[in-house]
């Protein structure tokens, strides 16, 4: 397969005009499984500046006609190479193929669900993929208007972008669905979505925005219809409702793409796509069980995210991936803010300081590490470019962005970027001139301190106290050295917090702004009275999370934070605590045993769910990744007991449920014979989330068979169940059963979601004998060279998803020694697959160093 550069592109769209697009997709023989093509027809009305270019597509071309006329090509793998073209003057290009039904989850992903043995069908395109489904020009900077038109079954309900306009019958068993023509639109966002979906009316959306436009807005939501009864849809459309209000009255911009569907698939790569008008989702937003509070605010966050990409990314497109940031750092932030503002999930966030920022601060501190805005030279980089970067680290900055300049020169340098740039492709260059003009600042040196370098920051505070207990010299200090001593400009809040009476209470808030090494925290001297000191238990940085630093608390702040965080009133502000703990856990600076102390002795009380849950999946990380094997035991047995506990003095389904939940997870990673009896009884719930998570575990640990899981399996009848029944078989610790499980994972026979079930089951298992990872890493290059990026990324991802035990003999061998041998013979493997290893060895060698740290503290 060939791979487009930036600079194909850029040459492709200096010399090619692309006005429209008319596709004709046929997928009336769908059903048939062994029907492993469809016809597709693409229209393309083009300008040329040169008498040769090439048309995207994967597939077998059978016939293209210019202007009507039977017309030579050349097929080149993926591309159409068309020469003696009109130059200067419209014309049509028409392009008949048939395409491939993809197992992938990228271009046209056919699944049959195994519970009625329906079969459906989906598109996914980001950032390249549209010419798997149709020919196209293939890139984010072209952007014509299309028209889509769909032959299918007659039973089978069809999304697209645009509007349907006309259902007629085509042949005697198919109707053909013809669809209004799009504003333009990037290719990558284009969709069609098809089958038996059941579907939910959701009502109309009234309004519009200060352009003066007004839209009434059908919502409408799909999903599988062995799903429909599972459907959150009240909330997912009080949710959206919140969402248009928001953006309408922000942005400026009167929505315009004419529909909003939202169809949540199956055995998706992502959490959604933007497509307008067409959003997916990844079904596992939907829970066969009562979804919980975080659940709930978690599908929000998406469904947010995916809103604003409505404006950003859709209405006024990145040209090229460099500029990704441009889209997803913006939805990320303002998903965030819409969902804190709008709905009743007021402490996302405190919830992306927990979450999707410490996913920044990893990602952030790998020698792969890259700036927000970065160089991606082709489209394969752009792939692996979709990371805790390019999103959260984008979305924190751009939290300190509108703390630097003010919400309201923020959202009117907003209104300024889509009002010049709607339906257009732009750059960081375009965004900032409407910023700079809204907000009467220059933000040139903003942009080469926050966009154009890369790494976190360091804050940490230091002060003096005299003998009558008045404290001097309280100063702020940045650190760069994991920026490339770069100083960033910062505006954060210091604040102060006394310990009285088993709880910590606020006593001093300080406005600060810093842009060099250092800067006073207390000017006006408000502590430097006698017994200032006594206002001064713990010293939280960053307090409200305005800014993208790792914040470092002292000694004594340590001691109180790790005794009293979770008395703290403010959600935003344990967050903070709590992450700047967690960060010192993962640096070495923490014992992990102190950490997971102090969690199991703050969750019962803590309010909010999604800070609760997240640091029950801490305390499994700071376990399993940074505490040497031997010194485990008695804090494992401590999280058993506690959350068991927990559980069942829970007062509610989501706190019973979270506590269920990690206490299953220790028993699967570490075992417990007490126990067995409880998981067993988990494992007849019929609650199917926690059923399976029991029946993993027990498959994990060998305590049950093949036969029992395919029972278990067959009397759930779901997708969901088949997909985890493969996980659990994957996992029994046996030699024959994990023979078997490799060889599924290497014959091209799985489908994407059943290649990760596999391998997460031949990961989880209790296996003590020969994992088989050796091969399995040697298989990686030949893997990526010969898959799709989407599947390569989920077995390569899965292969490296080992443990590091220091204490257990080979375990070093087994991760860092691997891999460290595997990119000294592979300096000349793709440079995206060699970017995953490194990450993983990086991983790998943190765990190590930080394991050795206390390994003699035991």
């Amino acid at each position: 397969m060939q791979i487009l550069t930036r600079n194909e592109a850029t040459h492709r769209a200096a010399t090619l005009e692309v006005s429209s697009i008319d596709v004709t997709v046929d997928v009336s023989g769908a059903a048939d499984s062994s029907q492993e093509t469809y016809p597709v027809t693409s229209v393309l009305t083009l300008t040329a500046r040169e008498e040769r270019t090439f048309i995207d597509i994967v597939g077998q071309v059978r016939t293209v006609l210019l202007n009507g006329a039977e017309h030579p090509f050349e097929d080149d793998e993926d591309r159409v190479w068309v020469s003696g073209l009109p130059v200067g003057e419209s014309f049509t290009l028409e392009v008949r193929a048939l395409a491939h039904y993809s197992r992938s989850g990228e271009g046209l992903h056919r699944y049959t669900d195994p519970e009625d043995g329906e079969v459906y069908l989906y598109t996914q395109f980001e950032p390249n993929d549209a010419h798997r489904a149709w020919p196209c020009i293939d890139q984010p900077d072209v952007k014509p208007e299309w028209t889509f038109h769909v032959i299918a079954p007659p039973s089978w309900v069809v999304f697209s972008n645009g509007v349907e306009v006309g259902a007629t019958p085509a042949g005697d068993d198919a109707v053909r669905h013809d669809f209004s023509a799009t504003p333009p639109l990037s290719s990558y966002i284009t969709a069609v979505v098809a089958g038996p979906w059941a579907v939910i009316d959701g009502g109309t959306w009234s309004g519009g925005a200060s352009d003066g436009g007004h839209v009434e807005l059908p919502l409408r939501l799909a999903c599988r219809r062995t799903l429909a009864r599972y459907l959150d849809a009240d909330d997912v459309c009080e949710v959206t409702r919140a969402g248009l209000d928001f953006f309408h009255e922000r942005y400026g911009v009167t929505f315009p793409w004419g529909s909003y569907d939202q169809i949540y698939v199956p055995e998706y790569n992502l959490g959604a796509m933007e497509n307008p008008g067409c959003i997916t989702f990844n079904e596992s937003y939907i829970s066969r069980s009562t979804p919980t509070f975080t659940e709930r605010q978690r599908r929000a966050n998406t469904t947010l995210h995916e809103m604003c990409h409505m404006w950003f990314g859709d209405l006024a497109t990145p040209a090229w991936w460099d500029d990704l940031w441009l889209k997803e750092s913006f939805a990320e932030n303002q998903g965030a803010s819409a969902i804190a503002t709008s709905t009743q999930y007021t402490g996302e966030w405190a919830n992306f300081a927990m979450n999707r920022k410490i996913w920044a601060y990893t990602q952030d501190q790998m020698p792969t590490t890259h700036p927000i805005a970065a160089d991606i030279p082709d489209v394969a980089a752009a792939k692996t470019n979709f990371d805790g970067i390019t999103y959260a680290k984008g979305a924190a900055v751009l939290k300190q962005l509108v703390a630097w300049v003010g919400e309201d020169a923020f959202y009117e340098g907003a209104r300024r970027y889509f009002d010049k740039h709607r339906f257009a492709a732009t750059s960081l260059a375009d965004l900032l001139e409407a910023l700079e003009a809204a907000s009467h600042q220059e933000l040139g040196s903003w942009k080469s301190a926050w966009l154009e370098t890369s790494g976190p920051s360091t804050l940490s505070a230091s002060w003096r106290t005299d003998p009558v207990g008045a404290i001097s010299d309280f100063t702020l200090h940045q650190g760069a050295e994991a920026c490339g001593g770069v100083l960033r400009p910062h505006r954060v809040t210091v604040s102060t917090w006394r310990a009285a009476s088993g709880a910590l209470e606020r006593t001093h808030v300080f406005d600060v702004r810093i842009d060099g090494e250092s800067a006073p925290i207390d000017p006006d001297g408000v502590l430097a009275l006698p017994g200032g000191a006594a206002f001064v238990d713990l010293v939280v940085i960053n307090d409200d999370d305005l800014t993208y630093a790792i914040s470092r608390l002292d000694e004594r702040s340590t001691d109180v934070a790790l005794a009293y965080v979770g008395t703290i009133g403010a959600p935003i502000t344990r967050a903070v605590v709590w992450a700047s703990l967690w960060n010192a856990v993962r640096d070495g600076l923490l014992d992990p045993r102190r950490f997971v102390v102090a969690v199991l002795n703050a969750v019962p009380a803590e309010t909010e769910p999604a800070i609760r849950d997240r640091l029950l999946l801490f305390v499994s990380e700071a376990l399993s990744s940074f505490l040497p094997g031997a010194a485990r035991a008695d804090a494992h047995g401590q999280v058993l007991a506690t959350t068991i506990r927990l559980a069942k003095e829970a007062d509610d389904a989501d706190a019973w449920r979270a506590y269920t939940r990690a206490f299953i997870a220790e028993f699967a990673a570490r075992g417990g014979d007490e126990y067995e009896a409880t998981v067993r009884a988990f494992a007849a719930s019929d609650n199917p989330d926690i059923a399976w998570r029991a029946r993993r575990a027990l498959a994990a640990r060998g305590l049950v068979d093949e036969e029992t899981i395919l029972a278990w399996r067959d009397a759930d009848g779901s997708g969901e169940a088949a997909r985890m029944s493969v996980e659990a078989l994957a996992s029994i610790p046996d030699e024959a059963a994990r023979a078997r499980a490799w060889e599924s994972a290497w014959s091209d026979t799985l489908s994407n979601d059943y290649l990760s079930a596999t391998l997460a089951g031949l990961q989880s298992s209790t296996w003590e004998g020969e994992r088989g990872i050796g091969e399995a890493v040697a298989r990686m290059r030949g893997y990526w060279e010969s898959h799709t990026i989407g599947m390569s990324l989920r077995y390569v991802s899965g292969v490296l998803d080992l443990s590091v035990d220091i204490d257990r003999e080979g375990s070093v061998e087994a991760s860092v020694s691997l891999l460290g041998s595997w990119l000294g013979a592979n300096e000349d493997a793709p440079a995206q697959l060699r970017r995953i290893v490194v990450e993983h060895l990086d991983d790998f060698e943190r765990r190590e160093r930080v394991q050795r740290r206390w390994q003699g503290d035991q």
